[in-house]
């Protein structure tokens, strides 16, 4: 266990802010007699309204740092693992920050009764899983006189006057159910019907038991890793590891920032970098020896990169479909790249230009980056380029 403990004056397996009621509150008015309970009911109101929002709207899981990671001494010898800090919240809402490195000594793990607790990962009978299990805890601080009772001892004439949102970090033989009960999980839904429709039935499907977060119930333990043991020594007096931590078990809470700029591709946080290398629009130009056609970019383009599997156009003909004309040049210009075909347009004719931002040869910018489709696409993710398709239409 981490050093909370020592630390703190811990409420083992106490939430002060539970029992209590998240759809009542105080109601003042002039001359009203408040007292400790009232000023309580007041705190829990507010904290378990955020609780059941943060649970039930944002999730619960890891939204940063938190990374669980090994560490050998060698003198004398010995094994850690280091808790990183970071930020959770757990499946009741509740807010868990560890502020600082958090350090468990494991060294003679493989001689304590814990040992016998846990059982051999699959294919490694000599070895042993344990769980790094993240849980809140609620401590005690700041002592301060009190009025005590009548016919007390001296001793309740002190109290705590601060509640400190802490927490307790610890290996557990098993690991916590993960999703928690109070956690709805859409992806082990069978889908049915459209995605609305099966919105709906998710939604209406409230947890299995809602009013565990303002009331009295268990625990809301957070996985973070597991780790694989063994002991060194016959007997055995030291433990080391096999392989490292896998912190790829634990439950993850994406900021909603993150998550709109993945889905868009676009930055949603600060200011905006350099512009995108993307094709802004294209225009077609037709005289009696050749068609000009001059696609506009966000940035000048390498010359070396214009080639014929890179910067096509075709134009559709009504009797055989899609044809490619022969190009008599591609050159870059400026921001632009100005292609001219072979043959002249004296017709209404629809036309297609095709950059390509991957495969064997990609249109790059000055800098070596490829090019990033066309402007208001998307963006691909970094360091790779997606192909810009402009279709459009040639009046003589």
């Amino acid at each position: 266990m981490s050093d909370t403990d020592t630390l703190f004056a811990p409420l083992e397996g106490v939430d002060p802010a539970r029992p209590g009621d998240p759809f009542s509150r105080l109601r003042y008015q002039y001359g009203q007699l408040l007292g400790a309970e009232d000023f309580a009911a007041e705190q829990r109101y507010h904290l378990l309204r955020e609780r059941l929002l943060t649970a039930t709207l944002h999730g619960h899981g890891t939204v940063w740092g938190l990374r669980i990671k090994a560490r050998e001494v060698a003198d004398p010898p010995g094994l850690q693992l280091i808790c990183e800090p970071g930020l959770a919240v757990d499946a009741l809402g509740r807010l868990i920050h560890v502020e600082q490195e958090v350090c468990l000594d494991i060294t003679g793990l493989a001689l304590s009764p814990f040992w016998k607790d846990l059982s051999p990962p699959e294919g490694m009978p000599d070895a042993r899983r344990a769980h790094v299990v993240l849980s809140y805890r609620a401590c005690l601080d700041g002592q301060v006189p009190a009025i005590a009772p009548p016919c007390s001892d001296s001793g309740e004439a002190l109290g705590y006057s601060r509640v400190l949102d802490r927490w307790r970090l610890c290996l557990a033989a098993e690991a916590p159910a993960d999703p928690h009960a109070l956690a709805r999980d859409w992806t082990a839904r069978e889908p049915k019907g459209d995605l609305r429709a099966q919105l709906l039935d998710f939604i209406l499907s409230p947890p299995a038991a809602v009013a565990r977060f303002w009331s009295n119930g268990d625990e809301a333990p957070l996985l973070l890793a597991t780790i694989d043991l063994a002991p060194v020594g016959d007997p055995a007096e030291l433990t080391k590891l096999v392989g490292k931590p896998d912190n790829a078990v634990r439950a993850l809470l994406p900021d909603v920032q993150t998550v709109a700029s993945i889905a868009t591709g676009l930055r949603m946080v600060g200011a905006a970098g350099p512009a995108p290398f993307q094709l802004l629009g294209a225009t077609a130009a037709s005289d009696a020896a050749a068609v000009t056609i001059t696609a506009d970019l966000s940035a000048a383009a390498a010359e070396k990169s214009l080639g014929a599997a890179s910067v096509r156009v075709l134009r559709f003909d009504a009797a055989t479909g899609w044809v490619e004309p022969v190009v008599k040049s591609r050159n870059a210009k400026d921001e632009a790249i100005v292609i001219v075909l072979d043959e002249a347009w004296t017709a209404p004719t629809t036309w297609q230009l095709v950059l390509a931002g991957g495969g064997a040869a990609p249109v790059l910018d000055a800098h070596g980056a490829p090019l990033a489709g066309r402007a208001g696409d998307p963006l691909p993710p970094t360091g790779q380029g997606r192909d810009a398709v402009l279709i459009a239409s040639f009046t003589p």
